[in-house]
């Protein structure tokens, strides 16, 4: 049964290269053991030193290199076989290992090689390919040695042996097969609990969306703009910055919507939203205060910057063009006011009303701002 995660999770796309890391590893370690024992095996194979100086230390590098590059160059142009091709790869770099020193058993364990690498393939069938392989591979190398002039009890020796790393391998398997399914079923059920969690994050987030903006212009509401302001007003007390409150008005909405109907007049309002959110600055913060009203709170800059600002707005919607109106435009009246140290979020926002209401009623589409109006 093959069990396999989700294509789109890197941790474990990467398993071949990870196997492919692992067996320049074992090249890397057979070389490195080759330099570190070389003045032992001179010793100890003084008499034919040259057959098998060849062989361990020519011909085995030699067919390693090969065998490792073969592999890789497959992996790259044969995806859809490169598990097998480095299970293979694995084996014969394991059967190079031990046919280099044929007197030294414990190189059987480079068997083990290819079916420790296949759990990063995290498909139990190769696990089980594996060791498949490398029980082909153990019985090769007991029975290719026999021939038919051999003793029983050589036979016999050479079974045994065959029967021990038969067992071990086969230990080995299955132990890759069990750390496999376990590993899997956690990865499976921590995806599931990280699925969930991460969609409850999402419905959080939605849900806090739809509690702080306004459905129809997607601009902040109510209750944003006034725990907003209250944090504005306590950052220029604070720091004794400017802030300023605009209250903006579409003037003769009412109108618009016994005319020309309330999905004409929804229209509009999007489109003035749009129209004031492109051109606000940075730090300024806009919200659909309720109907056709919107406040804008601007930090910072000075009054008289603050008036010009909003009177690039007021001109701006003054001269949209909408089809729906034929011909007639959507103006804004708006009133501004700048916040005096000490002074509540209803004060100031009574303040900017008051001059909205003046602003409607010596004309509309204009902006009114209470220092000028107070001095007029």
């Amino acid at each position: 049964m093959a069990v396999a995660l989700p294509e789109d999770v890197r941790e474990f796309r990467n398993g071949a290269q990870r196997a492919i890391q692992i067996h320049r590893l074992f090249l890397a370690l057979f070389l490195a053991g080759d330099l570190l024992f070389a003045p032992g095996e001179w010793w100890l194979h003084r008499a034919h030193l040259l057959p098998f100086a060849l062989r361990a230390w020519v011909f085995a590098p030699l067919a390693m290199f090969c065998i490792q590059g073969m592999a890789e160059w497959s992996a790259r142009k044969h995806p859809g076989i490169r598990e097998n091709t480095l299970i293979a790869s694995g084996t014969l770099l394991a059967l190079v290992t031990i046919a280099a020193y044929p007197e030294a058993q414990p190189l059987r364990a480079a068997l083990l090689l290819p079916i420790v690498t296949s759990i990063l393939h995290l498909q139990v069938e190769k696990v089980w390919l594996a060791g498949t392989a490398a029980f082909a591979a153990e019985l090769a190398l007991t029975l290719m040695p026999l021939s038919n002039r051999a003793s029983a009890a050589v036979i016999f020796q050479s079974l045994g042996q065959l029967a021990l790393w038969g067992l071990v391998l086969l230990w080995m398997t299955a132990a890759s097969h069990i750390v496999l399914r376990f590993g899997l079923r956690i990865w499976n059920e921590l995806r599931v609990q990280t699925r969930a969690q991460t969609e409850l994050w999402v419905r959080q987030i939605l849900s806090e969306k739809e509690a702080k903006t306004d459905a129809l212009t997607g601009l902040y509401n109510r209750k944003s703009f006034d725990e907003y302001l209250d944090f504005a007003l306590q950052i220029s007390d604070g720091t004794n910055t400017p802030l300023h409150l605009a209250v903006i008005d579409i003037d003769n909405f009412k109108q618009i919507n016994d005319q020309f109907g309330h999905l004409v007049g929804d229209e509009i309002l999007r489109r003035t939203a749009r129209a004031i959110q492109q051109h606000l600055a940075a730090g300024d913060f806009l919200a659909r205060y309720g109907g056709e009203e919107f406040a804008v709170i601007i930090p910072e800059i000075s009054h008289e910057q603050a008036v010009q600002h909003m009177e690039k707005i007021r001109e701006y919607i003054a001269n949209v063009h909408h089809v729906e109106l034929d011909g007639h435009r959507a103006t804004v009246s708006i009133g501004l006011s700048t916040h005096r140290p000490g002074e509540t979020r209803d004060e100031l926002f009574e303040r900017a009303d008051q001059c909205l209401y003046r602003a409607k009623q010596t004309g509309k589409n204009k902006i009114v701002a209470w220092e000028s109006a107070m001095s007029g």
